[in-house]
């Protein structure tokens, strides 16, 4: 391609609606910590799908609550904040995806499942080492926001390079081959995106270094969190395609992931990854109704 693929990708961002108002209202409340349950209500209660989303969620086996979640009140009053926020979050990114396009060779079902399995994957190791992980679930289902992006900058492109890294073991490398056709890779993208969404920064460095977390600021666990958790997610895919030499590809792919943890002070061994992957493989079947909440 030309050496004007990034400025085409940057421009698509620039030509990308903002967040709708509530979105954006929401954040700053949330983000402020004298606001109120009442502040947060008098934004979101006008938006009768948004608040039936919240409700069909916080209801849903996902959370697990024991009795049932009747208004917006008490879902704020039960989940908080942070957790509301998360929601609205997870709704409007897939909003304004929601008329993408279907293509055989990119199917955009696939590519939502993949970002669930790899949002549960972060709060499953977000839990294991005690971080946030209402949070962390968000970051992972947004991880590969970019390449929605890339599909709608460059559909051609994007297909042959999808189908050229059509075998699983393949997609997790495809970022590599991202940057030879587009001069960017998905994580640059989304984060750029992200920023112009005003998105909080944790989830801004999740998403934008989640392919190299060694590059970001290791004070932060959101993306190595979200790195592992994709690989996890791509070898859950792995094993529910029964594809050969999976076992070793895993035995791989948790060595490099005890390896590189080491320099975020997470002492992980390999059985410590089996433990997680099994976990994620549990979870994905107990979350199956939850995914179609979200999407």
């Amino acid at each position: 391609m030309g050496s004007s693929a990034a400025s085409t990708l940057i421009a698509q961002i620039d030509s990308m609606p903002t967040l709708p108002t509530v979105a954006l209202r929401v954040m700053e409340v949330t983000s402020n910590p004298e606001s109120s349950a009442n502040d947060l209500m008098e934004i979101i209660s006008p938006d009768i799908s948004l608040t039936a989303k919240i409700l069909k969620i916080a209801n849903s086996p996902f959370y697990g609550l024991t009795r049932e979640v009747s208004s917006l009140k008490h879902a704020l009053t039960i989940l908080g904040f942070k957790e509301i926020r998360n929601m609205v979050i997870s709704a409007v990114a897939f909003e304004s995806f929601k008329n993408f396009k279907q293509n055989d060779k990119f199917d955009i079902n696939k590519f939502w499942r993949h970002s669930f399995c790899c949002g549960l994957a972060a709060k499953i190791i977000a839990v294991d080492l005690k971080s946030s992980s209402s949070e962390l679930f968000v970051a992972g289902l947004i991880h590969d926001i970019g390449k929605l992006v890339m599909y709608i900058a460059f559909p051609v492109e994007f297909l042959k390079l999808v189908d050229m890294m059509s075998p699983l073991k393949l997609k997790y490398t495809a970022f590599e081959a991202e940057k030879n056709v587009f001069e960017m890779i998905h994580d640059e993208v989304g984060m750029k995106l992200l920023k112009k969404w005003m998105f909080p920064e944790s989830l801004i460095t999740a998403v934008g270094f989640h392919h190299h977390p060694l590059e970001a600021d290791k004070k932060s666990l959101f993306p190595i969190i979200v790195h592992v958790a994709d690989i996890l997610a791509h070898v859950h895919e792995m094993q529910a395609e029964e594809e050969e030499d999976s076992i070793m590809n895993n035995e791989l792919f948790y060595s490099d992931i005890v390896t590189l943890s080491k320099s975020f002070g997470i002492d992980w061994k390999v059985s410590d990854l089996s433990r997680l992957q099994n976990a994620l493989s549990d979870s994905m079947k107990k979350e199956a109704d939850a995914m179609k909440l979200f999407f």
